[in-house]
Formats: structure tokens, C-alpha cells, sequence
């Protein structure tokens, strides 16, 4: 077997690896990827490659073309061009992640937002568009929404001397233009350098690729290995924990819910790890944040039970109804410059569990959380309520996903607002959790009867 055959059959096994992967576990979103980079860098063609192969391996593949050559303006050199290409790229990305249609594996983005950062760059240093308007453009590109989907940027980059004996190879002209000559392709690579270390604290990762010595076919197996590692990352599910020191355990032995500043010094760095390493740790704990969804006058709550496939026999949540929505912290929900923000976060965290499950967004600005911490059996004394309380109009539309959560039929209350008198009148039904947020929080009457249980807690 040849090298070639090899790398060949190597990706082919991993991508039969992480295909048995999407078998074994849901795939909630696709995982985004972006190609940026200097024209002839060989950006167009890994693409291409890419698709061509995960498609041949069984996975769903979406492109968002480059709409470059169609855009109506002509100046390439003006602002506006760039600011028509990078929407229509963000137009693509968003509507393919927020359909309801069924969920695709890779979607692919031909330019998009670091692409328009570093040409913005490059437009200030030209002398073509003022600080000013480049900071305004920044600001929204990175918008935590925007780019938080994004989970690598390949920024290719060749030497300009290469992209013009590429671009002319069979071309009947030698004649440069106003992008491919010497001048502005170093300017420009130049630009794409910057950008991949000023700004690499928004991205999850930002992989810088030099194609002026490599051939296509090195190229395409490095980027196709990271996707599908990527890929694989995405299917294990890496989870936020930290680890419990003695002055934590005495504190969450005293009482089930405290202030965010009461404990707030406590709390050490979320470290991440697999699912199933951390669930089976003892001496960890996992960070839960979660969202108690009332009305503006507070006198009605969001009440869901849990789906049977999406909790196990032992989970503290079956069967039970619950006054919240939320899940894990992932490893997808920090990026370098909000690594060291628990409440950054958590925040992050829940904005995406509540558009997963309930299909709505919400701000979260402002709001202070407090602190749920009730072990009455083995799984429960390993998770920490991150608690906010968030008013919503009790008519929104809700897109429940039936994966996650009990559909809104029939008798069922799951999916419906609840009165507190109702809630009170079905008090029993409900987990530990949300006993004591709707006790300590809301009034509701019920015996919580956890004292013996904190005493009895194996730490």
C-alpha cells in the first residue's frame, strides 16, 4: 500500500470511528467550520475535498458558498463590499442553525466572520475605512452569538509570489489586478497573521495553515483529520467540573441554597473533561446551571419533566416534574477570553440549553444567580444548582425538543405554566431541586426534609 492508499485508509477508519460515535450518542448541532485565507492559498479546493469525503462517509454536509463574485458592489476595495459578503455568509450560518429541519453534521463556511475581520484590517491599513467603522463591524461580528457556533477557523496563507504563478498558471495574461499582486497580497497576508493571534481569544480555535510548500493532497488530510476529531469531541461531550476543597463540603453541608456571594470565593476554575469520566468521579462536582422561567408577576412557572432517553434509571429528575430548564456546562460554551468567568459562563451555557430544549431565547443581563445544592442520593450530591430566575411571557411559543423533554399533551403538565397554587397542590411531584427553589424562592409549603440527608452525605 502506498502512502497515499494509507492516508486514505487512515481517514477512512476514523471517520467509520466517529460515524459509530453518532450512533451511540445525539448530535445536537452541527459542528461550523470556516475557511478564511489569501486568494490561490488552495482554500476553495480543501473544501471541496473535505465535502466530497465526509459526504462518501455517511455525513450530512452543508456549504455556504462565498458570495463574492456575485456581490452587487463593485468597489472591492470599499467597506461596503466586505460588510455584503460577511452578512451574506452570517445570513447562510443562521439559517441553517436555527431551522427546525433535521440537523445536518458539518456545515461549511466559505468565508465568514474572521475571513471579513482580516479584510477589515486590511481596508484600515489602506487607507479605506476609518477605525471607527471597523471597531463598530467588530463588535458585531463578534457578538457572542455570532461567533460562538464557529468551532474552527482554517486561515490559509501562501506566499504572494505562489498565489500569482498559481493564479496565472493557465490563464492567457500576465497582466496583475487590484487584489492579486505582489503589494496587497503581502498586505493582506500580513492582515490574516494579525488576526490570528489578536483575535484567536474569541474563536475555539483558529488554525493557521501555510500552503506555499504543501501539497493539496497534505493539506486536505490535515483539515479532515481535525474534523473529524472535532466531530468526535462534539459526540463524547467534554463537561465543566472542579473539584470540592474541605472549606466548599463544610460550607454545602449547611444549608440547600445560598446567595451567589456567599459562595462565589469558592468556587474554583472549571476544568473539563469526558462525560463519563467526570460522572463517574467521586470528588468532583458538576456546575448545573438552570433557569426557573416565571412570569413578570411571578406567580406562575414553566414546569417540564424530563424525557425517559434523556435521564438515566438513578437520575434525581425521572419521572419527577422540575421548575427549571438547563443542563451541563460543555466545553463548547468557553472560548480563551471567558475561560475564567464562571458566571460568563454559565450564562453561556444556559442561553444555549433554553434555545436547545425550548427553542426561545433570553437575556440573561443582570440577573444574579443563587445556589442549590441538595444530595439526597449518590448522583445528586455530584451536581450544583447555578440558579437565575428569568421572566417570560407565559405565551411565547415554546419549540419543545421531544429528545429532551416530555411533549405538552393531554393530561400532561410538562411544557405548560403552573400557577403556585397549582404547584402546591402537586408539590410531591417534584424533585429536590425544585422543592427547594420553589420553597426558599417562591413560598410554595412543602417539607424538604434534607437535613439528615446533608449529615448522612458521603463526600
Amino acid at each position: 500500500m502506498n502512502s497515499r492508499q494509507q492516508v486514505i485508509a487512515n481517514l477512512q477508519k476514523h471517520a467509520a470511528e466517529v460515524l459509530s460515535l453518532k450512533n451511540q450518542h445525539r448530535q445536537k448541532r452541527p459542528i461550523v467550520i470556516e475557511f478564511s485565507g489569501s486568494p490561490k492559498s488552495g482554500k476553495t479546493s480543501c473544501i471541496n475535498s473535505l465535502e466530497l469525503f465526509l459526504k462518501r462517509n455517511g455525513f450530512s454536509v452543508k456549504t455556504i458558498q462565498e458570495r463574492a463574485s456575485v456581490c452587487p458592489v463593485l468597489d472591492k476595495m470599499s467597506p461596503m463590499f466586505n460588510i455584503w459578503t460577511s452578512c451574506t455568509s452570517l445570513a447562510g450560518m443562521i439559517g441553517t442553525l436555527e431551522t427546525t429541519e433535521k440537523t445536518i453534521d458539518v456545515l461549511i463556511l466559505d468565508r465568514g466572520i474572521f475571513d471579513a475581520l482580516c479584510w477589515f484590517n486590511w481596508l484600515v491599513k489602506k487607507g479605506k475605512m476609518e477605525e471607527g467603522q471597523q471597531r463598530i463591524m467588530e463588535d458585531f461580528l463578534l457578538m457572542e452569538e455570532l461567533v460562538k457556533p464557529i468551532d474552527i477557523v482554517f486561515a490559509f496563507s501562501v506566499e504572494p509570489s505562489k498565489s500569482i504563478e498559481r493564479e496565472y498558471t493557465n490563464l492567457l495574461t500576465d497582466k496583475l489586478g487590484t487584489i492579486m499582486n505582489e503589494q496587497t497580497l503581502t498586505e493582506y497576508r500580513n492582515s490574516v497573521r494579525n488576526m490570528c493571534e489578536i483575535k484567536k481569544q474569541y474563536f475555539h480555535k483558529i488554525i493557521p495553515i501555510d500552503t506555499t510548500d504543501l501539497d493539496q493532497n497534505e493539506v486536505g488530510k490535515h483539515v479532515t483529520e481535525m474534523t473529524l476529531q472535532t466531530l468526535k469531541e462534539l459526540l463524547m461531550e467534554k463537561i465543566g467540573y472542579f473539584h470540592t476543597c474541605e472549606k466548599l463540603r463544610d460550607v454545602l453541608s449547611e444549608k440547600p441554597l445560598f446567595s451567589y456571594p456567599d459562595i462565589s470565593n469558592l468556587i474554583p476554575d472549571v476544568d473539563f473533561d469526558l462525560r463519563v469520566d467526570v460522572e463517574e468521579a467521586d470528588d468532583l462536582i458538576q456546575p448545573i446551571p438552570v433557569a426557573i422561567l416565571t412570569n413578570c408577576k411571578r406567580d406562575s412557572i414553566l414546569i417540564v419533566k424530563k424525557s425517559n432517553k434523556a435521564v438515566s434509571k438513578a437520575s434525581a429528575e425521572k419521572d419527577r416534574l422540575l421548575a427549571y430548564v438547563g443542563g451541563h456546562i460543555r466545553f463548547e460554551d468557553t472560548t480563551e477570553i471567558t475561560a475564567k468567568d464562571f458566571l460568563t459562563i454559565c450564562r453561556r451555557t444556559l442561553k444555549r440549553e433554553i434555545k436547545e430544549e425550548l427553542g426561545i431565547s433570553v437575556a440573561l443581563n443582570g440577573i444574579e444567580p443563587f445556589i442549590v445544592y441538595a444530595p439526597d442520593r449518590y448522583k445528586s450530591k455530584k451536581h450544583l444548582a447555578i440558579c437565575f430566575v428569568v421572566e417570560i411571557d407565559e405565551d411565547v411559543k415554546l419549540h419543545i425538543d421531544s429528545e429532551e423533554l416530555v411533549q405538552k399533551r393531554g393530561r400532561s403538565k410538562s411544557g405548560s405554566f403552573m400557577t403556585l397554587k397549582e404547584i402546591q397542590e402537586n408539590i410531591e411531584d417534584f424533585e429536590s431541586w425544585s422543592r427547594i427553589i420553589l420553597n426558599k424562592q417562591f413560598g410554595i409549603c412543602c417539607n424538604l426534609n434534607l437535613q439528615t440527608t446533608f449529615e448522612q452525605a458521603d463526600f
